[in-house]
């Protein structure tokens, strides 16, 4: 794809990216821009929304909306929850909070839930030395017990997968499944790599509903690798560096004109 079709690199820009793809745009919830129009009409369709800056990191500013015929509206951010009679309450009060910045809307899937606390999943996905794209890790990260965000700089908990996939499912399935999510990650990645091309690593948020169906929340073109740190196995986090690290250097190369952006970086 020449680089000039490329869709702008926030929330909603990569998703409508993925949307293109007849087989990831199945795994991707609803999403629009939270137009006031598109925020009433999400919440009388799903009941339950997420509110995310369009360009927001590290789960800054989301919102958790809720619609109740019974009780009207209701929404969380950090540890703030509000209700309201009226959704036109609700936006207004919302809409001050948005300020200048773009929010977009976004079905809310209900996560499952380890000790009564959400969890979702981060996959990383990078180019390795061969320049070819290797799942380097997979990690759990459980929401702090009073918010709405799994984000570790939010006060979520990593955690390893196979301890949260135990819960729902035979420990001899755990293998299989985690499998399953890598080769999503890995789709994804390539799939990305046509419309984002400089992207040498991506971040892929999982969530898993009830049926335990995989749905993409969001794709992260610079993933933080920290939270792997908190593994037990600590050569994840040696690879992910190392790739990262070798990455680096062969963006540098590129922009000094040393190297074609073919050839791949075999030695750190």
């Amino acid at each position: 794809m020449d680089s000039q079709n490329v869709l702008p690199n926030t929330k909603l820009g990569k998703n409508q990216f993925l949307n293109r793809h007849s087989e990831l745009k199945k795994f991707q919830p609803d999403t629009a821009q939270a137009t006031k129009d598109h925020l009433y009409d999400f919440l009388k369709r799903y009941r339950m929304v997420y509110v995310k800056p369009n360009n927001g990191t590290g789960g800054k500013g989301i919102f958790k909306v809720e619609y109740s015929s019974k009780g009207g509206y209701r929404y969380q951010i950090n540890e703030t929850k509000k209700k309201f009679e009226t959704y036109d309450e609700l936006y207004r009060t919302m809409s001050k909070l948005f300020g200048d910045t773009k929010h977009l809307v976004q079905r809310g899937i209900h996560l499952l839930t380890s000790k009564d606390r959400p969890f979702d999943i981060r996959i990383m996905v990078q180019k390795n030395l061969r320049g070819d794209w290797e799942n380097t890790g997979i990690i759990g990260r459980v929401a702090h017990p009073d918010k709405i965000v799994t984000n570790y700089h939010r006060g979520g908990t990593p955690t390893e997968i196979s301890k949260l996939l135990k819960e729902y499912m035979k420990k001899e399935q755990v293998p299989d499944y985690v499998a399953k999510l890598n080769r999503l990650g890995l789709e994804v990645a390539k799939y990305m790599e046509t419309g984002y091309p400089k992207v040498t690593a991506i971040g892929v948020d999982i969530a898993l509903d009830s049926v335990l169906k995989p749905w993409i929340l969001e794709v992260n073109t610079k993933p933080d690798a920290s939270i792997f740190k908190k593994l037990d196995d600590k050569s994840i986090y040696r690879k992910i560096w190392k790739y990262k690290k070798a990455n680096r250097i062969l963006v540098r190369r590129k922009k000094l004109g040393n190297t074609s952006t073919s050839q791949p970086l075999t030695r750190v």
